[in-house]
């Protein structure tokens, strides 16, 4: 697939070991994937230039997802570069500053208390793409470059620890180390609601909210498949809690890097496998950079925070201009 003109220079993120942070997770080495400082914050941004690309070969000028966030961010920030228009459903829990950042990015905004149900009716409606990672052949082969890297990065045997919702991105993890033959086993992070491969290990989670967010998919059709390939890197799914998350944040935070809390949770979900399993070289995936205050006000109109569309009808009218 020919990206030329709508790269932004993402992927060949630097990789830097932490010793301090080693330490306080309790292995002998940790290095760090900084996925952070791709062009919109997020390794995201490897899946949605692949998604609009392909939009862009069949011709396709909207395309929908549902996302806490980062995967909106990032296909609305390639797709204005590549002309094809995003509309971004959000939970009304979504931090405002992520909703002032995707309007600024040229995404159509929707917020509502169903932003995976109405995403599903709108793309099949109006027959336009869903971007979601976790339905995406594309955004899988964007992640895939995130495994190629890290196969020729790490040692052999470095446990890989991140944030995880859908799985998406652990499955390209594996079938990219699969290719290269690296044996570096496999540990996704599940926190709050959100714990559809964990329980697949055994660990449900207390079924409290958490401060993560919960705004992922809770329940994954790709969990089972996803679950299969970390057992068979060797690897194990980890359930943390709010009681773990926020001292690993601190600790982040402490050495200068201001992450998302998914990050703080993927931390969390290390010390927990340093202590109960034994894990004494790992890789840490900063999967995303903190939300700061984006400049501006959010909009107070209907799909706004201020005003979330109730009803499937409010959501479609919203995007009825679009073609």
């Amino acid at each position: 697939m020919d990206l030329t003109g709508l790269t932004l220079g993402e992927g060949h993120t630097p990789l830097q070991e932490n010793t301090a942070l080693a330490a306080w997770a309790g292995v002998r080495r940790l290095w760090l994937k900084r996925e952070d400082v791709n062009p919109t914050g997020s390794h995201k941004d490897r899946g949605a230039v692949v998604q609009i690309a392909a939009c862009m070969e069949r011709g396709q000028q909207v395309a929908v997802i549902s996302s806490s966030g980062n995967a909106a961010l990032a296909a609305a920030t390639y797709g204005r570069l590549g002309g094809v228009s995003v509309v971004a459903l959000l939970s009304p829990r979504t931090e405002p500053g992520r909703v002032v950042a995707l309007r600024q990015a040229g995404a159509r905004v929707v917020v509502t208390e169903k932003p995976i149900n109405y995403g599903i009716r709108i793309s099949r409606v109006r027959g336009w793409p869903d971007l979601r990672p976790s339905q995406s052949a594309e955004a899988v082969a964007g992640f895939r470059s995130l495994g190629e890297e890290l196969a020729v990065e790490l040692p052999q045997a470095t446990a890989v620890f991140g944030y995880a919702s859908s799985g998406a991105t652990f499955q390209a993890l594996a079938e990219a180390f699969g290719e290269h033959g690296a044996q570096l086993p496999l540990h996704p992070v599940q926190a709050g609601l959100v714990n559809g491969i964990s329980k697949e290990f055994g660990r449900p989670g207390d079924g409290r909210r958490s401060l993560v967010g919960d705004l992922g998919v809770k329940v994954s059709d790709r969990a089972a498949v996803v679950a299969a390939m970390v057992r068979d890197s060797g690897g194990q799914a980890w359930w943390v809690g709010d009681d773990q998350i926020a001292p690993a944040g601190d600790a982040l935070r402490e050495q200068g890097y201001e992450v998302a809390s998914e990050c703080w949770a993927a931390l969390a979900g290390l010390r927990v496998a340093a202590s109960e399993a034994g894990v004494t070289s790992a890789c840490l995936l900063l999967t995303g950079r903190a939300v700061s205050a984006a400049a501006g006000d959010e909009e107070s109109g209907p799909g706004s925070l201020a005003q979330p569309a109730v009803t499937w009808e409010e959501a479609l009218a919203s995007v009825e201009d679009l073609r």
